[in-house]
């Protein structure tokens, strides 16, 4: 018994050392998402928000029924690391006795055996990304980041410093090796970014600081940069730095409303934000070359509490993923292909 117990924890053997790596020819001319996340966040399952998991397999049935060919994907969120009693209640304090050895360290490994080990079968169609902590346990993450490309292929970087509570401005301080671990390996970043500074976590500007730093680099910025046209601007003048589209519907309708989240009256990008379509079509007209589509997948609908700004934000915000599909395709052939397909390609492995 001891030993069928042991055989059914043991996922199956690679068929080789390491994956190939999927290649810049391989991908050329299909349709890309470049922004998706496999895993489950504990704090969201824990107070019935919504969504709170996605699967690697979930993900490749939905792309492939709406036409997509292939996608970026990276961990939710860090949770196995953090107080599950101090995570309910939207706190991220370091567990006494954490599942994971360091933020996204369990997450980022889980990404990898799903995409290679347990779904095989669609490893030529997902490029995973690692997940880090801009400010956490920054030796742990490192130690498990070496240890994992031993094993895996890794494409690039995921940075979402609001789900770990954690300033995206510890990069050029004490997550400075992290950002060394990227330039070392010329891995393209992926930043949530948002344009409040009050947010407390995510501020484009302080992203911005850290592309100066680092300027051979290859940078996205997540969200369309909440709309902001400066922040825009600023994106579409480096040849190194790309904007993507993730959960556009839902962010337009936050614009719509009013949310003092996205940017708002002259420094707001004009176009109809009635209409995500719309609003996608303006984008790709005025920065052909900056824009590219992802979804958020799955939160492209996003019904939660989150703390961040110094309180609590309740969001309660629904799309689907084919509204986010419905806004790559109100572009024209040529521009579709432009946004979802060649920018994302120069952005993961260089012009």
């Amino acid at each position: 018994m001891q030993a069928l117990s042991n055989r059914m924890n043991t996922p199956p053997a690679l068929p080789s050392p390491q994956p190939a790596r999927i290649s810049r020819a391989a991908l050329a001319g299909r349709i890309i998402d470049v922004h998706n996340h496999i895993g489950i966040s504990i704090k969201s399952a824990a107070n019935t928000e919504y969504p709170y998991a996605a699967t690697a397999e979930g993900i490749a049935y939905r792309q492939s029924a709406c036409g997509v060919d292939a996608s970026v994907v990276f961990p939710y969120t860090p949770d196995l690391y953090f107080d599950p009693v101090a995570l309910k209640d939207g706190r991220m304090v370091p567990a006494a006795q954490p599942l994971s050895p360091a933020p996204y360290a369990a997450e980022n490994a889980l990404v990898m055996a799903e995409v290679f080990r347990f779904c095989p079968e669609l490893s030529r169609r997902l490029i995973p990304f690692v997940s880090i902590d801009p400010g956490r346990a920054i030796a742990a993450q490192l130690q498990a980041l070496e240890a994992l490309e031993a094993e895996y292929p890794v494409y690039g970087v995921k940075i979402v410093p609001v789900l770990c509570q954690s300033p995206v401005s510890a990069l050029l301080r004490e997550g400075r090796p992290l950002m060394d671990y990227a330039l070392a390996r010329r891995l393209p970043c992926l930043f949530h970014a948002s344009p409040d500074k009050r947010e407390g976590y995510s501020y484009a500007g302080d992203i911005l600081d850290i592309m100066a730093a680092y300027p051979a680099l290859r940078y996205c910025l997540a969200h369309a940069i909440g709309f902001h046209r400066g922040f825009l601007e600023a994106a579409s003048r480096a040849a190194n730095v790309w904007v993507d589209t993730g959960a556009l519907k839902i962010q337009c309708e936050l614009v719509h409303a009013g949310s003092p989240l996205l940017a708002h009256g002259s420094e707001c990008f004009d176009s109809d934000y009635t209409d995500h379509r719309r609003v996608m079509q303006d984008l790709a007209a005025a920065y052909p070359d900056t824009i590219v589509w992802g979804s958020d997948t799955p939160a492209y609908s996003y019904i939660v509490r989150r703390r961040q700004g110094g309180g609590v934000q309740d969001f309660r915000l629904k799309a689907t993923y084919e509204d986010e599909v419905a806004a790559l395709r109100a572009l024209a052939p040529a521009m579709q292909q432009r946004v979802g397909s060649s920018n994302t390609l120069d952005f993961l492995f260089g012009l």
